[in-house]
């Protein structure tokens, strides 16, 4: 993972929207797609469930974007 990374998992967990999170970091939203599903794979674990809600975390994401935020500080 990179800096690029961790700024993604941040701002996911503020927005819950993958087209917003996108606007925010002037990217697309199949390149940002494209990264969640690498990351998943990379971590070999599902990290966000998508509904129609939104974006959320699940267990080992939230540990992941805690982990971003604290390497933020």
């Amino acid at each position: 993972m990179n800096e690029k990374d961790w700024l993604l998992l941040v701002t996911l967990n503020e927005e819950h929207n993958i087209t917003k999170t996108a606007e925010r970091l002037f990217i697309s939203q199949p390149a940002l797609s494209y990264r969640i599903n690498k990351l998943e794979e990379e971590f070999k674990s599902k990290l966000f469930i998508r509904n129609r809600k939104g974006l959320y975390f699940t267990p080992q994401g939230d540990f992941l974007v805690k982990f971003a935020k604290k390497n933020d500080e």
